[in-house]
């Protein structure tokens, strides 16, 4: 939770919920299908984070190209990137 922008961090603290005292996730993960309240655009065409500078650590952890892309990438009937 210190990632939040109402904690001392800058990851928006309306576009998250609260799992325990200390875990947050972003709004949308946590339903099916999984869709992040910061993404825009269509997946498998096009699409950004609205808070790319102010994204949470488990995003900055995934990186393009990466074994968990291919997983998400595979969930959304999508080939893993070349």
């Amino acid at each position: 939770m210190y990632e939040l922008d109402d904690m001392g961090g800058s990851v928006p603290a309306g576009l998250t919920v609260e799992v325990n005292g200390s875990t947050c996730r972003m709004r949308g993960t946590d339903h099916v299908p999984i869709r992040c309240a910061a993404l825009t655009g269509t997946v498998g065409q096009k699409v950004g984070c609205v808070i790319y500078e102010w994204r949470p650590s488990p995003c900055r952890e995934f990186e393009e190209g990466s074994d968990a892309c291919a997983r998400a990438r595979a969930r959304h009937g999508l080939a893993p990137v070349a």
